[in-house]
Parts: C-alpha cells; sequence; structure tokens
C-alpha cells in the first residue's frame, strides 16, 4: 500500500461478518475516537483514501467489527476486502502516538509510522538492496515488500530484524535472518547451463 504523507494506516478490512454488511477488522489504533468524529477513510491499494462514516463498531476478541454507512449487505461488504482504513496525521491522538512510538520499544527506540517507510530504500550493510514500496500484514504479521530492478523480497519486519531507521536520508538498515536474503537473490540469479 503506498499512503500519502498525510495518512496513517491505522486497519484493514479481513473479511465480511454476517449478512447485514459488517466487515472484520484487524485495527492497530488505541482509540475509537476517529469513529465518532468520522475521521476515517477507506483506501483500496494504492487509491486516494475516501471519507466514510462508521454508524457502529464492536470487539470481538482480538478483531473488531465495524458497521459502515452504505454497505448494506454480505455481497457487498465482500467488495471492501483487504481496504485500508486510514486517518489525516494530523488527528491523531495522544495515545496512538504514544503507542506507535513505544511499539517494541525495549527492541527499537524509534517506531515510525507505515507510511514513513514506504519509498525509503533497505540496506543490509552498504548494500542498497531496493526500495520498500508496499506493507501488507497478512495474518497479523507486519510484510515489507522490497524491490529492486524486477526483483521483490518479502522482508519480516520484526524489531529483531530491523537495525535502525534512518528518515531524513529515507533509509533503513537491516539486519535480516540467515538465509532469507539468499533465498530471493539465488531465485533472481540467472542460472549457469553450462
Amino acid at each position: 500500500m503506498t499512503f500519502d504523507t498525510s495518512f496513517v494506516f491505522i486497519g484493514k478490512i479481513t473479511r465480511p461478518h454476517g449478512i447485514r454488511g459488517e466487515v472484520c477488522v484487524q485495527y492497530y489504533a488505541e482509540s475509537f475516537e476517529y469513529f465518532k468524529k468520522n475521521q476515517v477513510f477507506l483506501q483500496a491499494g494504492k487509491l486516494p483514501p475516501k471519507p466514510c462514516t462508521v454508524t457502529n463498531y464492536k470487539e470481538q476478541g482480538n478483531i473488531l467489527i465495524l458497521k459502515i454507512e452504505g454497505i448494506n449487505s454480505r455481497t457487498e461488504a465482500e467488495l471492501y476486502r483487504n481496504y485500508n482504513l486510514v486517518i489525516d496525521e494530523k488527528v491523531l491522538t495522544d495515545s496512538d502516538l504514544q503507542a506507535m512510538n513505544e511499539e517494541d520499544g525495549a527492541d527499537r527506540e524509534f517506531a515510525p509510522y507505515l507510511h514513513h517507510i514506504i519509498g525509503c530504500t533497505a540496506f543490509v550493510g552498504s548494500q542498497d538492496i531496493g526500495i520498500i514500496d508496499e506493507i501488507s500484514f497478512p495474518a497479523g504479521q507486519e510484510i515489507w515488500f522490497i524491490r529492486k530492478d524486477g526483483q521483490e523480497i518479502l522482508f519480516p519486519a520484526v524489531s529483531q530484524f530491523i537495525e535502525r531507521y534512518d528518515l531524513d536520508n529515507k533509509a533503513v538498515y537491516l539486519c535480516p535472518p540467515e538465509g532469507l536474503l539468499e533465498i530471493y537473490l539465488e531465485d533472481a540469479a540467472p542460472k549457469n547451463n553450462g
């Protein structure tokens, strides 16, 4: 997903819930105030976000169930599978700012917003391995898509594999687990038929 620099990712619609148009959401913000104040936008892939009105929400385990105005059946809800929920960065609550910066705080001092990471060059040591141009959350795990010269690396963005962020220079320094990069680099290497 590619974000305008003023939008912050707060969740993803994973699937329909029931027959009345409700959707299940993986939700990452601390506050539900964004729903009450109509500050949430829906974003399909790399398209511009569009405002939406959440008319009801409830927590069910670690999933949030939303009713969004204009989505009235399971069939309509299915069309919104994998849409992102985003908000304008200017409306972030203090608790969300603190939570985002304390995430994995014992392991790394700084946890940037996801939209700050998009477009950064990923390095392992001094080697440029590509641009982080998409972030996804399959099964709740944050995965960075790093691309260079037609190659794609799927990188698990967990704190122990991230050495440091240098957002002033649009760079992220990684310390991947042994063998991870080799899998992708071997697949991209030309085959020797000799």
